[in-house]
């Protein structure tokens, strides 16, 4: 096979989880990748008889798909439980007459006597000795909502499941034991009391919270399912997978020849992997704080008996989990589990990783680790998960993604590395370019959509280093400038909104032109101005529309001829033209300004959210209270009293609450008070002013204008004319300005993280500008 000549997968592959009954209903997992796409990718790049490596292996569907399709395979996790299911699924030809007779003796010994349970009352099953060992004592993750694992059962259920392991235990047969162990495991997610039934349908149709909210939760009303009758089920669906794996795996299955199995960890593979003795990698690695594995295998880790050592714990690639990894241990574990990838993996073999987030931070890190290890990037590919969406999506549309991406590397003897496009414009405007381009193209558009438009964009830009640096999460730029729709879960485009807003014509024609020239360079292939024209033109729909010369004025300042008929990313004369037009000026050094007037909801909404993230209260005043913006009314964002000290005049009280908007701090007293203007008139704002100066004269010099720049001039001119300048109110001493243009800025600067309050303070002081100059 030539596998540098290998075409790589560039688009979605239609996954099809419930076909294949070896995965479908044998074993529940945190995480299972469809396995024809994972089929895919190891037929595309590897050769039968290559050996396939999977250091995140999970539940074994790369391994298990690798001898499937005549392939050996290594398969690496650190969960024990992870590596028992991938063990007993792939485990073939099994002597089903041998498995159907040992079920038949066990039914012969338990069925009465489990059933027999369910007759009694709870007074008299409370009365009752646990006959055989269970696991006691067993502490569960500090987020579980019970402390020891034998709590999250029914005391029904500990009798039973007691019974049938310890009749399972005796068996002498090791393979036979250990699948029935496997679906005595399985069993387990069905009889716990996190189990709910879905809404509707047969009580025993439903799920473990486990597997929705990832933690163990136990709800309000949780259904108790007949032990029995559920090892029974299970049984059966094992018996179907066993027939499947006996037809396609066979005698494919051989412990250390076709397969290796390994509780170890994807940070040490060369410490027990050959160098460069691997075809392909193939790996889907924990994302972030999502899933903490090891907290999560608790419940089968105790019945199964399998040991959780502090080691494990230690190198478990995730954030978060009950040793509170941070992000940066995280990053720098993932970043050490692809450098030993990169030892293990032959020269001219591919590595493909899937992975979703939010966080551009983590694919910065994917890509630059990969990078700094040695591979070359090829290309990005969008994977759909399922329709389906999981009840944590349902919950959660905004915030939890469904969808993945596949980015596929190569080890070659000179990677290239991608090449960084200078920005003139900022990183906010090309997402919320991208996102409305996205939006338009589609008549409406997912997060997941949007995400996987903008990733690899991101990405093949070189620019996601600069993006990690100002966003943790681009979800609430989609929600400052379009509408998220409910009943289709769709971002759409606000009423009456101009398309093509946030970046110049020439900047988005070049952003686009450098972006397919590098993608045609990275396939080794060439562009005609006329594979140019039609691959670019329809990206820039929205908005102002470009013209073929003016497609071409850009081109020739970032490519060049090549035999009179294709062009090349670069000028011929090695001068490189690919900066942006200048960045638009701003208020506030380093952060963008605002490129046209907002709206005062959009003002008192900024100067709210931001206080918000302080974890400290804001005042909205009453007549703003009735006012909403981006889909948040703000009497939900305000505090409803005003915290006034004793025996307040209503006057004083009247006035203050009537201001558009005051920072308190932990104890009540006002730090920071804004009056928009155009809200209110200049005089009227000051008059509310004054009497919160009665209540609280420290926040002189705090109590702020929000206007535009060019509106200040006027705005003084009212001010000396007024009764408030000079003695005894000396206003111009107290009230000062901040420009809504760098409000923009510093909203942006704050938001996406948790500021401390007084640091926002301190940064606002320096921006506020005194009313009247001397």
């Amino acid at each position: 096979m030539d596998y540098m000549a290998a075409k790589p997968i560039d688009g979605p592959i239609v996954p099809k989880k419930q076909a294949a009954k070896r995965y479908y209903g044998s074993h529940p997992y945190f995480t299972k990748r469809a396995w024809n796409v994972v089929q895919e990718y190891i037929k595309t790049y590897t050769d039968k008889g290559d050996l396939v490596l999977d250091p995140y292996g999970g539940s074994g569907i790369t391994a298990i798909e690798s001898l499937v399709l005549g392939r050996k395979a290594i398969h690496i996790d650190i969960a024990p439980l992870a590596n028992f299911i991938t063990e007993q699924v792939a485990i073939s030809p099994v002597n089903l007459s041998k498995f159907d007779k040992t079920f038949q003796d066990i039914k012969q010994q338990c069925d009465k006597r489990i059933n027999d349970l369910y007759s009694l009352s709870d007074e008299e099953i409370e009365e009752m000795g646990i006959p055989y060992w269970y696991p006691k004592k067993v502490r569960l993750p500090k987020n579980a909502d019970v402390e020891y694992v034998h709590e999250l059962f029914t005391r029904r259920a500990l009798i039973a499941l007691s019974i049938l392991n310890e009749h399972i235990r005796n068996i002498k047969d090791k393979v036979i034991r250990n699948l029935m162990l496997f679906v005595f495991s399985g069993t387990l997610a069905k009889v716990n009391r996190t189990f709910v039934s879905a809404v509707g349908r047969k009580e025993s149709r439903g799920g473990a919270t486990i597997f929705s909210v990832y933690r163990y939760y136990i709800p309000p009303d949780p259904v108790e399912l007949n032990v029995w009758e559920q090892f029974e089920m299970r049984f059966k669906r094992i018996i179907i997978a066993k027939k499947e794996t006996n037809e396609f795996i066979g005698k494919n299955y051989k412990p250390k020849k076709t397969i290796t199995i390994k509780k170890e960890s994807a940070t040490r593979l060369s410490k027990f992997i050959k160098p460069e003795s691997v075809d392909y990698i193939y790996t889907d690695p924990p994302y972030g704080a999502h899933i903490a594995y090891l907290d999560l295998t608790r419940m089968w880790d105790a019945w199964l008996k399998f040991k959780i050592t502090t080691d494990d714990k230690n190198e478990e690639v995730i954030e978060g989990g009950d040793l509170d990894k941070t992000k940066e241990e995280y990053t720098n574990l993932l970043s050490k589990s692809i450098n030993e990838m990169f030892k293990v993996l032959k020269q001219n073999r591919w590595l493909s990783i899937v992975f979703a987030h939010k966080d551009p931070a983590y694919w910065d890190t994917i890509v630059k680790s990969c990078q700094s290890a040695g591979f070359e990037y090829v290309n990005t590919s969008v994977q759909p998960v399922s329709v389906i969406w999981s009840m944590h999506k349902k919950k959660n549309p905004l915030k939890v993604l469904s969808g993945e991406l596949v980015l596929n590397f190569r080890k070659v003897r000179n990677p290239k590395t991608i090449a960084i496009t200078k920005l003139g414009t900022t990183v906010v405007q090309i997402i919320k370019n991208g996102a409305e381009l996205t939006i338009v193209r589609n008549h409406g558009a997912s997060t997941e959509q949007i995400y996987n438009d903008l990733i690899p964009k991101l990405l093949e830009a070189g620019i996601l280093g600069q993006v990690r640096k100002e966003l943790t999460d681009i979800t609430p730029l989609l929600g400052e400038e379009f509408d998220f729709n409910e009943a289709d879960r769709q971002w759409h485009i606000k009423p009456n909104t101009r398309l093509g807003c946030f970046i110049p014509l020439n900047d988005r024609i070049r952003f686009y032109v450098i972006d397919y020239l590098k993608s045609r360079e990275r396939k080794g292939e060439k562009a005609t101005f006329d594979d140019i024209i039609y691959n670019v033109m329809p990206m820039l729909i929205n908005g102002e529309q470009p013209t073929n010369e003016s497609i071409l004025q850009v081109l020739e300042k970032v490519a060049h001829h090549l035999n009179k008929k294709y062009w090349v990313l670069g000028r011929a004369d090695g001068q490189l033209e690919w900066d942006f037009s200048v960045a638009e000026p701003s208020t506030v050094p380093g952060l963008p300004a605002a490129k046209k007037p907002i709206s005062h909801e959009e003002a008192i909404y900024r100067l709210v959210k931001m206080w918000l993230a302080t974890g400290k209260p804001v005042h909205i005043g009453k007549k703003e209270q009735a006012d909403s913006f981006n889909n948040e009314k703000f009497s939900d964002l305000s505090i409803d009293k005003v915290p006034f000290p004793a025996n307040t005049d209503e006057f004083i009280k009247g006035k203050v609450e009537n201001i558009d908007i005051i920072w308190f701090n932990e104890v009540g007293t006002p730090v920071y008070a804004f009056e928009i203007e155009k809200t209110s008139p200049i005089t009227t704002a000051i008059d509310r002013f004054i009497e919160l100066l009665k209540v609280e004269p420290a926040i002189a010099k705090r109590i702020v204008i929000v206007t535009p720049q060019n509106r200040t001039n006027k705005l003084n001119e009212i001010l000396k004319k007024s009764h408030y300048i000079g003695h005894p109110l000396y206003m111009e001493n107290k009230l000062v300005y901040l420009f809504t243009e760098s409000l923009v800025g510093i909203y942006k600067l704050f938001i996406n993280r948790k500021p401390n309050y007084i640091e926002i303070m301190d940064y606002l002081d320096k921006f506020v500008v005194k009313a009247v100059k001397e």
